[in-house]
């Protein structure tokens, strides 16, 4: 589990291990109940007697220490160490440390009495005092290897029990820690691995108050409303609770971590004093702050938040800019665009199947003929792929992914793409012609208040450099002055989950890791972020145009499939990374039974595509009921640093978009609200018919699996 091939050794072996249901009552277990009777009755370990490793005995014969990092969140004493024993072939004299963070070793001890299996105990001569929010190290010494493991236990989350956390990965290093040879501070990691490692801890008596919360200021918010703020207080262990008090009587607690309280409710114009004791965890309370006064407004203040904005680009004021917009739905904070790339266009019953599935807009058709116009009318389509003079072609387009088979460059352009018997670029190789091409189109066009829409691909978003990314993206406005166009709207398109080279190229160009390419995260993490530099250029990290990502609906290779829960995933990652378009692909190149070659995902009636077609109609109805929220500049505010997030406010309510980011594939997260929004109340989880009551300023959700995402309303 430790040298790569040991771990794949063990991974491939983990079928023919047999597995154990529940310990067999080793020392640990015997010494653990005997402390629930005796003066010890609060020593607490991180990992129950009932935790079972996946893996029971790893074939590693080597010697070597193994060791978890973890934290005490209150001051306490280590008595001893634990290690779980899942066969007897993990003999020998097996050693017990306790180990600094800079690999001070602190104590150690000799297990004896060990039984055959289960958790093995051990108590140092004398216990070891450790403070709290402190990262120390607990190992073992196995000198014939043969140890138990759980693989990527802490890749995502680490191991809370009581005031002890085994560390996630990431936190404070990597965790699930060890060192070949004859024992010593571990110190090497692989998978993030749980050796199953423990401590025997016992919590120090907290009788220190905190201190007093500072500057405390009150000031009239909205009607009947006062918002409080106040700087932290300091603690011996630290802080978990600040108690508000109005006139004396207290009215609620907050979170340690918050530092305001929107007290709501009062009468308007009425004058309120308030003061804030802070509370540690044994539940001392601190002396009183300054106290502060206001008095409640009579008059509402202008919607919104009182927190830094996030750039914003797109929404109708922007597309009222374009003539060919006038009078359609784009200026109206109702539309939200909801594109197709590769939209067939000779049938009437395609577009009567696209409408229904919420698409609004055609990003590229195919099969155009003289009824085409008047069907996109008839069912609300807008073409950005028209030429931009008006009806239903509101927009004009460049030819796709010119950054990839054009290159970056300003050699002649033969006016060939990807032709099999001509030249692209002259010269052809490397090909370096794509900047001209840009310039040849918007001349073509002749038309400088035309919406001009281009997608990108691998060449911007991946193998060129700022610069050219910088020059595709904002034309006339970027690095390069020969450039004369200026794009409307840009989309950008990279296929985690079903491009077979992604793999490769994704660890090489993006530095992802290998395990986490096929991501949903990964399209608003890894793209949206990219469009957003690359159309910022000179502009103060304000993108100058509306961008998005187009997600793909069926594979691109034979095996790779893209599931409807993943196509979800992926659009709402492009959103909470404030794309302004929500956009598809159509085609599927591959040819399996359960991934069928087709044209167009959306009108293939086939088995295979039917949780798709749902799953798209599903979450376009979505989008379309949020559209007036989608179309508001969001707020920068970290609900929780292990998520991606997006906070709007419209309506007396603020909005939430949240999902895991990459590196996370499931797991339970806190979220810290800003301190204007209510401390306490009922939120609602949009389109999951489910509510979260909450307090504190804090609410708690889960997230299942990578492409999980919630959006959650909380009324003001």
């Amino acid at each position: 589990m430790l040298q790569p091939h040991h771990h794949l050794r063990s991974l491939l072996g983990l079928l023919a291990l047999s597995l154990f249901t529940s310990c067999t009552g080793g020392t640990s277990d015997a010494d653990l109940k005997a402390a629930a009777s005796s003066p010890l009755a609060a020593e607490v370990s991180i990992f129950g007697a009932s935790v079972t490793p996946t893996t029971l005995a790893d074939p590693d014969t080597a010697s070597v220490e193994l060791g978890v990092k973890f934290r005490s969140s209150v001051p306490g004493t280590v008595a001893g160490i634990r290690f779980y024993k899942g066969s007897s072939a993990n003999s020998g004299t097996h050693v017990g440390s306790l180990w600094s963070r800079s690999g001070q070793r602190l104590a150690s001890a000799t297990f004896t009495n060990e039984t055959a299996t289960g958790w093995q105990t051990v108590r140092f001569a004398t216990p070891v005092s450790i403070s709290a929010n402190t990262t120390y190290v607990a190992s073992y010494l196995s000198p014939r290897g043969r140890y138990s493991a759980t693989g990527n236990a802490f890749a995502s989350q680490g191991t809370t029990n009581g005031p002890l956390t085994a560390l996630a990965s990431g936190v404070d290093g990597e965790n699930g820690v060890y060192l070949y040879g004859s024992g010593g501070f571990p110190t090497q990691s692989y998978q993030s691995t749980n050796y199953f490692v423990d401590v025997l801890f016992t919590s120090t008596a907290d009788t220190s108050a905190p201190t007093a919360p500072g500057a405390l200021a009150a000031a009239a918010s909205t009607a009947g409303a006062i918002q409080l703020t106040w700087t932290a207080a300091t603690d011996n262990i630290g802080v978990t609770a600040y108690v508000i008090f109005r006139g004396g009587t207290e009215v609620t607690s907050v979170s340690g971590g918050t530092l305001g309280y929107k007290d709501i409710g009062l009468t308007p114009s009425t004058l309120y004093s308030y003061s804030v004791r802070a509370r540690d965890a044994a539940g001392n309370l601190g002396p009183a702050s300054n106290t502060a006064s206001a008095t409640t407004s009579s008059e509402p203040p202008p919607p919104g938040l009182s927190l830094p904005r996030v750039p914003w680009e797109g929404g109708p004021s922007y597309y009222a800019r374009f003539p060919a917009m006038a009078g359609t739905p784009w200026t109206s904070e109702d539309f939200f665009p909801i594109g197709y790339w590769g939209a067939y266009s000779e049938a009437e019953w395609r577009f009567s199947t696209d409408a229904a599935h919420g698409i609004n807009t055609f990003l590229e058709t195919y099969n155009v003929n003289e009824s085409s116009a008047g069907w996109m009318r008839q069912y609300g389509i807008w073409n950005l792929a028209g030429n931009g003079l008006g009806g239903e072609a509101v927009g004009a387009s460049f030819d796709d992914e010119t950054d990839m088979w054009g290159g970056p460059g300003w050699n002649p352009w033969t006016g060939y793409i990807n032709h099999p018997e001509h030249d692209t670029c002259v010269p052809d190789q490397p090909r370096r012609c794509g900047f001209t091409v840009y310039n040849t189109l918007y001349e073509r066009l002749n038309n400088p208040n035309a919406l001009i829409y281009a997608n990108v691909g691998k060449g911007a978003l991946m193998w060129e450099s700022d610069d050219e990314r910088a020059t595709f993206l904002c034309g006339a406005d970027g690095p390069d002055p020969r450039a004369k166009w200026r794009l409307g709207v840009a989309t950008g398109d990279i296929y985690f989950y079903t491009d077979e080279n992604i793999g490769a190229e994704a660890v090489t160009w993006f530095g992802i890791p290998a395990g986490e390419v096929r991501r949903a995260a990964n399209y608003g993490e890894v793209l949206m972020t990219g469009l957003r530099s690359g159309a910022s250029y000179g502009n103060n990290g304000v993108p100058r145009i509306p961008l998005g990502v187009v997600v793909e609906l069926g594979g691109q290779a034979t095996g790779r499939l893209i599931n409807a829960n993943q196509v979800e995933g992926a659009v709402w990652s492009t959103l909470i990374h404030e794309a302004r378009i929500v956009a598809y692909f159509s085609h599927v190149f591959s040819n399996t039974t359960a991934n069928p070659s087709t044209s167009d995902v959306l009108n293939d009636t086939r088995p295979a595509y039917q949780a798709t077609r749902d799953r798209v109609k599903k979450l376009n109805a979505e989008v379309k009921s949020l559209a007036r929220v989608l179309n508001t500049q969001s707020y920068v505010w970290q609900f929780n640093p292990n998520l991606s997030t997006m906070l709007k406010y419209r309506d007396n309510a603020a909005y939430v978009f949240a999902m895991q980011k990459r590196q996370f594939a499931s797991g339970t997260y806190t979220f810290t609200l800003p301190p204007e929004l209510p401390a306490s109340g009922t939120i609602e989880v949009i389109g999951e018919n489910r509510s979260i009551p909450y307090s504190g300023g804090r609410f708690t959700d889960s997230f299942a699996a990578e492409y999980t995402h919630h959006n959650y309303r909380i009324p003001d």
